[in-house]
């Protein structure tokens, strides 16, 4: 079965209209910043999500463009006079960044209370694409047990997961916030030995590698989970991480692309937006 981002998102954005509805009444207008470095295809894809999403959901997404040869020192100075102007309640450097800074420094640029991705040590936020992919796995977990006899928590602590890749970006900040939840959490990356095994193991399969075929077709079973938050370009077109024609018929739930992970990933990030600004009245 194909999970629908866009229909959890669609659930997200409703909510999230309202609020902004009530703090535009209190002449509160929700804004993030987001510095866009370069023109990576993927980033551009999802800055295009993120400026149509907020104009969906009455927020004002700003876009600060930077060459991908601009210097360190310009960015500093940007996201510094972002970090002090009080109209921005949230700001996202779009990564990958093409500018030479340690991923350090770069995640601690932004101020901890309006770094709404999630990267500084100190933020209080969740990533969002952590929480998109909570989000997908409750979708999923109320689809198979319609009632409240079970609880999402106890369900997924009899799932065993496996979150392939460990980059700074997805894999890793997803499977930090599952390992919360859950101890029967396994990571695989490039050294993994037989991940066809170890992926035939699993009940729930992320994949975050951004390479073609990380995932086959003889690599899960009729009961599999699969969700592709890896993306990588084909013929000018973005694709995930499994051939979803071949995937289809071979798994019981499967995020396509598009209108998988990505949307429910923008609908979570502006889902923190908002929350910061409940931390700006503290």
């Amino acid at each position: 079965m194909k999970i629908d981002g866009r229909i959890i998102a669609s659930e997200i954005k409703a909510n999230l209209t309202q609020k902004i509805s009530g703090l535009r009444q209190k002449n509160i207008i929700p804004q993030l910043a987001v510095v866009l470095i370069g023109n990576d295809p993927s980033s551009e894809a999802y800055v295009r999500q993120k400026l149509k999403v907020g104009g969906e959901i009455g927020a004002k997404v700003t876009l600060i463009r930077l060459n991908p040869d601009d210097t360190k020192e310009n960015l500093i100075k940007i996201v510094k006079k972002l970090n002090t102007d009080k109209s921005i309640h949230g700001i996202i450097i779009q990564r990958p960044s093409p500018i030479e800074i340690s991923k350090v420094e770069l995640d601690l640029l932004v101020f901890p209370q309006k770094d709404v991705d999630g990267f500084h040590p100190d933020s209080p936020f969740t990533p969002p694409i952590a929480s998109a992919v909570l989000k997908i796995l409750m979708y999923v977990q109320k689809d198979l047990h319609n009632s409240l006899d079970i609880t999402f928590n106890d369900w997924f602590k009899k799932q065993e997961v496996l979150v392939i890749g460990r980059g700074e970006t997805a894999g890793k900040p997803i499977a930090e916030t599952l390992n919360k939840l859950s101890n029967n959490i396994t990571i695989a990356h490039s050294q993994t030995a037989d991940l066809k095994n170890v992926c035939l193991a699993s009940d729930i399969i992320i994949t975050c590698v951004g390479r073609p075929n990380v995932v086959q077709h003889d690599m899960v079973s009729p009961n599999t989970l699969l969700i592709g938050v890896g993306l990588h370009q084909e013929n000018g077109k973005l694709k995930t991480d499994y051939n979803q024609e071949e995937i289809a018929g071979k798994v019981a739930y499967y995020t396509p692309v598009p209108g998988g992970v990505g949307p429910v990933n923008v609908a979570c990030l502006f889902e923190n937006l908002i929350k910061s600004i409940r931390i700006d009245f503290k």
